[in-house]
């Protein structure tokens, strides 16, 4: 497969958005066109996605704002994608004020601890590692506070 991207930007759309809808930090605008050609069969698809940024046009020209978007994916890939597959957090509603901040800094907690050197073998799944851990939080605590026993 290959993969083409082009990317545009307006300035003038940041404006509009920054001015008329409540955006202050606005400061560009921006068209990505992700174009995808299969070798084998050469069908062609296209995807278009609209963003927004407080990076400044002189601060963040086209060809880094291509690698910020492509560092986004990268979080969202490594991030987002395991607590959503391991732990079905969009699955998850809160309705309490101020509980959800707290409920996404224990998932975090908990994820970065799995991710830990040394406390599982490199190949485990993060699915399994919760599972190791799930009916220990004893133990969990007392390797985040370094205690080794």
């Amino acid at each position: 497969m290959i993969e083409r991207r082009r990317i545009w930007t307006y300035g003038a759309l940041a404006d509009y958005i920054r001015d008329e809808s409540g955006f202050p930090g606005a400061r560009q605008g921006a068209m990505l066109e992700k174009e995808r050609v299969e070798i084998a069969t050469g069908e062609v698809s296209r995807e278009r996605w609209y963003l927004l940024t407080s990076l400044s046009s002189r601060r963040c020209g086209l060809g880094e704002l291509l690698r910020v978007i492509r560092n986004h994916w990268s979080v969202e890939n490594s991030l987002h994608h395991v607590k959503d597959r391991s732990w079905d957090e969009d699955v998850h509603t809160l309705r309490r004020p101020g509980l959800g901040e707290v409920y996404a800094s224990l998932v975090n907690t908990a994820l970065n601890a799995l991710r830990l050197e040394g406390w599982f073998p490199s190949r485990m799944s993060m699915p399994l590692r919760a599972k190791t851990c799930a009916f220990r939080p004893a133990l969990v605590i007392a390797r985040l506070c370094g205690q080794t026993s």
